[in-house]
């Protein structure tokens, strides 16, 4: 592992804020494009994490997990027993957000990208060895944890960051998508927010928007912290050559 984390070179020569910009860019395509094949592994990733979230609380609650399976229509199923059931239910889309936008504030300094990208694929290859019981899943998880290591060794550090922060603002932006696909489009599926509207009795299209808006609320909040941050080490760079033009 010490290897993939020298490999990636310490000078970036993307300015962090183009870099930011490419990244809503790409986002903004994304939204249009959803349904794109060169968005499938991405989309099964942000479902893995997704199905991660559950057996996260699952286990944190007390519970177990029996499996995980990942679907190659872009679908997931965390079984688990016992832990808090509510929670177990409504942390599928809370904790995708929060690890999608942990991806991205960490990898928003350029020396932690290559950490994040090596921490990444080995957090898919461990929750695919312990967890994931279908064939795809299996394929799938080993294949892109180890894609994820191999970027790490050899893609250009600006690409890297590129792909680690869209990694984890699709992720953080997952409920968006999906919500409205499963819940707003008011299709007789059994869902996280229906389940929960089932336990609670609160309607599931309620659950559904207040995952939405937490989504949004959290990326705009990254997204801030970011453009702070990246308007920072501009003005370091800047400097960096005006006193050594």
């Amino acid at each position: 592992m010490a290897s993939l984390l020298q490999a990636a070179p310490a000078a970036d020569h993307m300015r962090p804020r183009r870099r930011l910009l490419i990244l809503v860019g790409l986002l903004v395509l994304s939204l249009f494009f959803w349904n794109s094949i060169f968005l499938y592994p991405v989309k099964l990733f942000v479902v893995l994490l997704h199905e991660l979230s559950h057996a996260a609380a699952a286990l944190l609650t007390g519970g177990r997990v029996v499996e995980i399976r990942i679907d190659s229509r872009i679908g997931g199923l965390a079984l688990t027993q016992g832990g808090w059931s509510a929670l177990v239910v409504s942390s599928g889309y809370i904790g995708s957000m929060l690890l999608g936008g942990g991806i991205l504030l960490l990898s928003l300094r350029t020396r932690a990208v290559p950490v994040v990208a090596v921490a990444t694929g080995v957090v898919v290859l461990l929750t695919t060895v312990f967890f994931v019981r279908n064939g795809f899943g299996l394929i799938f998880g080993v294949l892109f944890g180890a894609a994820l290591l191999a970027s790490a060794r050899w893609l250009p550090a600006a690409w890297l960051a590129l792909l680690v922060q869209y990694l984890g603002a699709a992720s953080c932006l997952y409920a968006l998508i999906d919500v409205k696909d499963d819940v707003l489009t008011l299709q007789n599926r059994v869902t996280d927010a229906s389940i929960l509207a089932d336990m609670t009795g609160v309607p599931a299209i309620v659950w559904g928007v207040l995952w939405s808006t937490l989504s949004l609320l959290v990326f705009i909040l990254i997204m801030r912290l970011a453009l702070r941050q990246t308007g920072t080490a501009d003005s370091h760079l800047h400097n960096e050559k005006s006193i050594h033009p």
